[in-house]
């Protein structure tokens, strides 16, 4: 059996090792060599008895039998133990194949062993293989009626976070065309939520205010550097032309005239950022939340709408955002939640964009302090705003997307570096100062506290008014490049 060969391999080959004194090991280590080789003779001694019943079952019932899929289980989970994983894989595509020949092409059982699978390809690193049985997944839901619209939508949600996730996992020059599936599929989200449930219905806030919070990281992605902006501008040019990317006082610019025929230079004014006209279609997409909620008469809905709504208008440098978050708080006290509530939320500032939106001011709150509550040594004095993971070495300021499915929920080994700084009246940051990195290299402390200058923030706003805020505390977090 060829994993029986490459244990006694790799066995031989560190008793070699050790007896030409190439390894230095401790007796307790020895010991716990012994105990993983035990471990693994085990392991090979039960997949073959597994082969053996898999053999007979075959035998007797045929290659297509249910009875095969339980050996097959066993044979899966020794073979992860083993982290064997190629081995995995091709037991988990027998698997898939039984249950669809028993069960049926667009059978919901079909489901929990793609995600099986899904998981396995995650351990292996096949990134394309994820999208693909993504896609499988949503096909399987589309077609089966004993699925919801939520189901549905869920599932593409799941393909358009994982396209995000290959924004930093497949090679650089593939990140921009990634972060543009993703944008096409929450379009097809809204129009799939819409033609369901109404065009004036609750159902639609989450999937409206994912589609604000794309078009903010859309203009990230347009004002990148190394490459990644230029690439992401050519790609919007060629799908929606270059019209929506200029942003100038002047009458008219011959852009192909002044560069060239063809050429991808958005023409805007100094200080603008390329595609602010997108940040309005954000803005625009969370107004639709807060007309729904008004029509609804839910004013703690409204209230929430209004401080995302404000949050928008702060990142675009509007003055307003202020006057709306006045507006949002006395619209919280309408909808009967404490003044002590609402100023301890106002009174601690916030990075924005938020990731999700919420119905409910005591969720949001709560989401807040779990997040908060990842620190648990910071001092009760200390004004922490909790942990932020950078999405791309090329978008040092961006939050990484987080996703609600722990399958795609991935873990890795991050730099990270603790900061204390400024936070003014406008949510600017100013006067960084590294407190702790790990590493702790000259490198990885530049590059974060550079990255934390260009995040944005909610300020404190105390008696509805902005406030300067001094010694604040944040986690950041990047991947070693």
């Amino acid at each position: 059996m060829a994993i029986k060969y490459r244990a006694i391999a790799t066995i031989t080959v560190f008793i070699t090792a050790l007896q030409a004194g190439q390894v230095l090991i401790a007796a307790e280590e020895i010991g716990l060599l012994q105990a993983l080789i035990d471990r693994s003779n085990e392991l090979l001694q039960a997949y073959s008895s597994y082969e053996i019943e898999l053999e007979e079952l075959e035998s007797r019932f045929g290659p297509y039998d249910q009875s095969l899929l339980e050996p097959l289980d066993s044979m899966i989970a020794l073979m992860i133990e083993a982290r064997d994983y190629q081995r995995v894989a091709a037991l988990q595509e027998r698997q898939l194949q039984l249950v669809r020949t028993s069960l049926g092409l667009e059978h919901p059982d079909v489901i929990p062993v793609i995600e099986d699978i899904i998981a396995n390809q995650i351990r292996l690193e096949d990134w394309p293989a994820v999208s693909d049985r993504l896609e499988h997944i949503r096909d399987v839901t589309g077609a089966n009626s004993s699925f919801s619209t939520m189901d549905l939508l869920s599932a593409i949600d799941d393909q358009a976070y994982w396209y995000f996730s290959r924004v930093y996992l497949d090679a650089s020059e593939h990140s921009a065309r990634h972060f543009m599936q993703a944008r096409e599929l929450y379009r097809e989200v809204e129009a799939l939520a819409e033609d369901d449930y109404g065009s004036s219905s609750p159902a639609l806030f989450p999937w409206l205010y994912r589609r604000a919070v794309v078009e903010y990281q859309l203009v990230q992605f347009l004002n990148a550097p190394d490459g990644l902006g230029s690439d992401t501008i050519a790609r919007l040019i060629r799908k929606e032309g270059r019209t929506r990317l200029q942003n100038t006082s002047r009458l008219f610019v011959d852009v192909d005239a002044i560069f060239g025929l063809g050429t991808n230079i958005p023409v805007v004014d100094g200080g603008q950022a390329i595609g602010e006209t997108y940040l309005r279609d954000g803005l625009n997409f969370i107004g639709r939340i807060r007309e729904i909620a008004d029509a609804e008469g839910d004013t703690e809905v409204l209230a929430m709408a209004k401080i995302y709504r404000a949050d928008f208008q702060l990142l675009m440098g509007f003055g307003t955002a202020f006057r709306e978050y006045r507006e949002a708080q006395e619209l919280l006290r309408e909808a009967g939640i404490s003044d002590s509530k609402i100023e301890e939320y106002f009174n601690r500032p916030s990075m924005i964009p938020n990731d999700r939106f919420f119905t409910r001011f005591d969720e949001m709150v709560s989401y807040q302090s779990q997040t908060r509550a990842q620190l648990a040594d910071q001092l009760e004095e200390i004004i922490h705003v909790g942990v932020m993971t950078a999405w791309h070495e090329s978008l040092p300021a961006v939050e990484k997307p987080v996703s609600t499915d722990s399958i795609l929920a991935l873990e890795f080994g991050y730099n990270q570096v603790d900061l204390s700084f400024n936070i003014s009246r406008r949510g600017t940051v100013s006067s960084v100062d590294v407190l702790a990195a790990a590493p702790d290299e000259r490198r990885v402390r530049t590059k974060a506290a550079r990255a934390l200058r260009d995040v944005q923030f909610r300020p404190a706003i105390v008696d509805g008014k902005a406030e300067r805020v001094r010694d604040v505390q944040i986690r950041y977090l990047s991947l070693p490049e």
